[in-house]
């Protein structure tokens, strides 16, 4: 996997997204997710319309942090444990997981991550272990969706499913990385759900025990499906 620093143009996006998508916390919540500066009053503002090249180029130059430092230390995190990671959520899920051709974009700037068709995003943290966590978090998911795909299991793509599709693929990447196989690699870390999936979780949870990992996608969709 290649190890990038976030483009401005991605990260203009993201924040757009983030804040003009019904952002509803407070000013005090954002500024402990993202690592800018960005007033209370340009907060408001950007809620409204989208950020312009020239002002998140202005916000970044008050912003130190040595990115190439950053890439490095996340790069070496995950590079000691890619290949016993890796080699665990194939064995759990027989899929052939093969992250040569993704790219991991870190991005200093924020936490938390994100996932497209052949990249994923992760914020910076200083427990590895929350390192760790959320690049395997964000990989499984562009697996996921590929592996929906090859089976044939739904025409939804990622960034554009049904609500139901969403709350499926995060209560199987919840499943997955709090399997006790996988949770060794961050069994310090404290993992909750998402609000929205916590009904549906002990429902899929007792078919993840059952049934090969195909066959539970086919019959986690057939419950679901609307």
């Amino acid at each position: 996997m290649q190890f990038k620093i976030i483009t401005n143009q991605v990260l203009r996006e993201c924040l757009s997204n983030l804040l003009m998508n019904n952002y509803s916390k407070s000013y005090e919540d954002f500024r402990k997710f993202v690592k800018l500066e960005i007033s209370e009053e340009r907060f408001e503002e950007f809620k409204k319309r989208e950020i312009t090249k020239e002002e998140l180029a202005e916000i970044i130059e008050k912003t130190s942090i040595d990115t190439e430092g950053v890439v490095e230390r996340v790069k070496n995190i995950w590079n000691g444990k890619e290949k016993e990671i890796v080699d665990t959520m194939n064995n759990i899920t027989c899929i052939g997981i093969d992250i040569n051709e993704i790219t991991c974009y870190v991005d200093p700037y924020q936490n938390g991550g994100y996932y497209g068709e052949d990249n994923i995003m992760v914020g910076v943290y200083e427990n590895p272990e929350d390192e760790l966590f959320v690049i395997a978090h964000e990989l499984f998911h562009v697996f996921y969706w590929r592996r929906l795909a090859e089976l044939s299991i739904t025409k939804s793509v990622m960034g554009k499913e049904e609500f139901y599709e969403w709350q499926l693929a995060e209560a199987v990447v919840h499943l997955l990385t709090t399997d006790e196989r996988m949770r060794k690699f961050w069994r310090n870390i404290k993992i909750d759900p998402y609000p929205e999936i916590k009904g549906i979780l002990t429902e899929i949870g007792k078919i993840w025990k059952e049934k090969p990992f195909d066959e539970f996608l086919k019959q986690i969709y057939k419950l679901y499906k609307r």
